[in-house]
């Protein structure tokens, strides 16, 4: 962590995560953070609120801040890491300079043997390493989850711009290259309603994990299903339903947002009563496009 001299700088984590607003208290599964200088002397560490840590530098350029992190939580907010996979959200995993998010942030993941990708709408670093990200700045940082391990990724082109459906756990059941024909269908639909694609590069992250929820980023989604949804055709267009809702947060709260979600407030929590329109006109179109991509009936729309 960059100091600029000062003698003393402030860390903070997150306590809500974009998309879902409800205040979460990540800071509740950091333990063992400690700092050190780049040549490995111990710095004092205090915590001065429930999200922040105070670091006395001594003096030093650049601290070096460790800490264990809790991932045992199967939900799109939080943070899994097991065996087979990683799932990483930004708000619950990073800390930043509480004064400081406009700064680019350095992401490389270290993965274990036998795992073979890191996904994620980070952009990739110039350093060129594997598994190596740069975000222009906080926002992003904690916008932009991130999976590792061996997924399965489908990629397709709408309008020039890639899109990847990267599924985690199919295990032989789940119909990944059905499910990706289908979401490009929702795509095309999106684009041919709106008229541009507001991004430069999109992914479906698919957790099939027999858990359910989704939530929306700037330049991805982060989605949990069961295996089996894509052998039941109600089950399976509920979940085309989601993609396409989340989708169309692309547009609607990502982009055209509240005023009093941006600029974000990471560490308190933040009213806005436009509920209606950053949900509930996404909660309309989300269902119409899959109808209008000819992927749902009149009948199972209505």
């Amino acid at each position: 962590v960059p100091t600029e001299g000062r003698p003393e700088v402030e860390l903070m984590m997150a306590v809500w995560t974009p998309g879902s607003y409800l205040v979460r208290e990540y800071a509740r599964n950091v333990e063992a953070l400690t700092a050190e200088t780049t040549t490995g002397a111990s710095l004092a560490v205090e915590k001065t609120r429930k999200n922040r840590w105070r670091v006395t530098t001594g003096g030093a350029a650049e601290v070096i801040v460790s800490y264990r992190l809790y991932c045992r939580e199967m939900s799109v907010r939080a943070n899994w890491v097991e065996e087979a996979f990683a799932m990483l959200n930004g708000a619950p995993t990073f800390l930043t300079l509480a004064d400081d998010g406009d700064r680019p942030h350095d992401v490389r993941l270290e993965l274990p043997d036998g795992w073979s990708r890191s996904l994620t709408a980070l952009p990739a670093a110039p350093d060129g390493l594997p598994h190596s990200y740069r975000a222009a700045d906080f926002d992003v940082l904690v916008d932009s989850p991130i999976v590792a391990g061996n997924p399965a990724v489908y990629e397709f082109i709408v309008a020039g711009k890639p899109h990847l459906l990267v599924s985690i756990g199919e295990g032989g059941i789940w119909d990944g290259e059905r499910a990706a024909v289908d979401v490009e269908r929702i795509v095309e639909e999106h684009y041919r309603m709106w008229g541009q694609l507001p991004y430069e590069r999109y992914l479906f992250l698919n957790m099939v994990t027999e858990s359910g929820g989704a939530i929306e980023h700037k330049d991805s989604m982060l989605l949990m299903t069961s295996r089996w949804q894509t052998r039941d055709r109600q089950r399976y267009l509920g979940w085309l339903s989601t993609v396409s809702h989340e989708f169309f947060h692309a547009w609607n709260v990502k982009r055209l947002r509240p005023v009093e979600l941006g600029p974000f407030d990471y560490e308190d929590e933040v009213h806005t009563r436009s509920l209606w329109i950053a949900e509930g006109l996404t909660a309309y179109y989300g269902p119409l496009a899959v109808h209008r991509a000819g992927l749902m009936t009149r009948d199972e729309y209505l």
